[in-house]
């Protein structure tokens, strides 16, 4: 007898774990208090977790994945955010999984935090721009203004004045790597 092989159709996906409501539905108390982790976060050194802080269940709606309200205290790389956050439109994603009490502590001790990008104020134009308003002002090196909407997840701002950026901004094409150095021949 020939064994049968099951042949996969669809996407691929990295999630690893279960639903919202799957963790959720089976705690006492909705599991408010317990620590979770998104496994899509843990590629980062920094930690990233959530502490659930209230679960509301949402009606079934037909043909959709079983979706869940759950408001929670977010670490994300080392921040705690300064209000709770609600998840709801990912909560039907197969990438969450709770933490055993006992293994908190490994979470809770881990102090790094991302460092702070700083945002230079005025970067270059790209190359053909920067040509069509040489032409246009006669300026010789023209300039524009970088514009940054900071939130509560973006570790990053622009540089106060004589401060200076972390993250350099150019419109080349950079140097390249030693492995594919041999594409560039002639173009750099």
């Amino acid at each position: 007898m020939s064994q049968k092989v099951i042949k996969y159709i669809g996407r691929t996906t990295d999630f690893r774990g279960n639903t919202l409501w799957e963790l959720v539905g089976n705690l006492p108390d909705w599991g408010v208090g317990r620590m979770l982790i998104r496994n899509m976060f843990q590629r980062y050194p920094e930690p990233c977790y959530m502490r659930i802080l209230k679960v509301q269940a949402v009606d079934e709606q037909p043909n959709e994945e079983r979706k869940v309200r759950v408001t929670v205290e977010k670490t994300w790389r080392g921040v705690t955010q300064p209000k709770p956050v609600e998840i709801f439109s990912t909560s039907y994603k197969a990438d969450y999984e709770l933490v055993p009490v006992e293994e908190e502590h490994k979470f809770l001790e881990n102090r790094k935090k991302v460092t702070p990008v700083i945002l230079p104020t005025k970067i270059e134009f790209p190359p053909l721009l920067r040509e069509y308003i040489k032409d246009e002002t006669g300026e010789a090196n023209p300039q524009m203004n970088v514009h940054f909407r900071k939130t509560h997840n973006k570790l990053a701002r622009l540089a106060q004045p004589g401060e200076k950026p972390t993250l350099q901004v150019s419109m080349d094409l950079g140097q390249p790597k030693p492995v594919s150095a041999k594409l560039y021949e002639g173009v750099l």
